[in-house]
């Protein structure tokens, strides 16, 4: 009798579109607490695979690569690894794999993997693709970045984030336009649960069609500097530091910092945020400092072309 199929699901979505935010909790819930996880990120230090990492035993992290291009061998070399491992009992039998992309991602080439590779075919099956999607910046990056489009064409369940701080109509209007088969639905402070979630995206067939020829540049247009931060700091120098860090071309700030009274604190900004998230940071530490994304000159070109 043939083997049954690990179920995979892919979330994906922009540079700060909230995605981890949901994963985060999503991977509370009872039905994806043995599930394995294997998270991508752009950069030489990883932060995603730590903070996922709070909800589940471990996480496996492709760094400093995109999965959707130069990162895809690394992509499937973690999926036959998990396979080989569970076989073997080298780990506890996972029921299902998450995979989180990199913010610059085009999931398409990640979707065909799982049809176009054999052990993937073979002992995987693709479940569900999620897209995050800000409520505050979703518009502009759609209008700007041909990766942003590649995400929602790909998607079956299209997750309007940041809904607290917008309301997300424009948005919606937009994302059905753009994709109109998809399931939409609108969540603030990651209140949009697991069950529904996976409701959403199992609940048509998994056939998007993108309304427009895509090119997505295989490089992304974008530059990342890591800038090391190991001296404890006070919060007017935390916020002196990323002012200077800031510009027009900078996409996503992220990283891990220690305040001068000891404590570790997870700092974020993304395109459309007014100020910095600064929140308590607990578990395995990274390398302290920010990893600051950019957009390359010469590369803001539209998304529609």
């Amino acid at each position: 009798m043939k083997a049954t199929r690990i179920p995979v699901w892919l979330m994906t979505g922009y540079l700060g579109s909230g995605k981890t935010t949901l994963l985060r909790s999503w991977l509370r819930d009872a039905a994806l607490q043995d599930a394995a996880l294997i998270v991508n990120e752009i950069g030489e230090v990883g932060l995603d695979d730590k903070l996922l990492g709070q909800a589940v035993d471990s996480a496996s992290l492709i760094s400093n690569a995109c999965i959707c291009c130069t990162g895809l061998p690394g992509l499937q070399d973690a999926l036959a690894d998990l396979w080989w491992d569970r076989l073997h009992r080298r780990r506890a039998a996972y029921g299902s794999v998450v995979i989180e992309t990199t913010g610059l991602a085009d999931p398409r080439s990640v979707i065909d993997a799982f049809e176009s590779v054999p052990l993937l075919r073979e002992r995987y099956r693709l479940a569900g693709v999620f897209t995050a999607v800000s409520a505050v910046a979703g518009l502009d990056l759609i209008e700007a970045h041909p990766e942003a489009v590649a995400q929602v064409s790909a998607a079956d369940a299209l997750i309007i984030t940041k809904c607290d701080r917008a309301d997300g109509a424009a948005v919606e209007r937009a994302l059905r336009e753009l994709h109109p088969r998809a399931a939409i639905a609108r969540s603030q402070n990651a209140s949009l649960d697991w069950p529904r979630a996976m409701a959403m995206a199992t609940a048509r067939p998994s056939t998007p069609t993108p309304p427009w020829r895509l090119h997505v540049p295989s490089d992304h247009g974008t530059s990342t500097q890591f800038v090391p931060l190991d001296a404890p700091l006070t919060l007017e120098e935390l916020h002196a530091q990323t002012n200077a860090l800031h510009g027009d071309a900078l996409l996503r700030l992220k990283g891990v910092i220690r305040l001068d009274d000891g404590d570790l604190r997870d700092v974020q900004w993304s395109v459309g945020d007014l100020d910095l998230a600064v929140a308590p940071f607990a578990g395995n530490v990274p390398r302290l400092g920010l990893t600051c994304i950019r957009q390359r000159e010469g590369h803001a070109a539209s998304a529609k072309t």
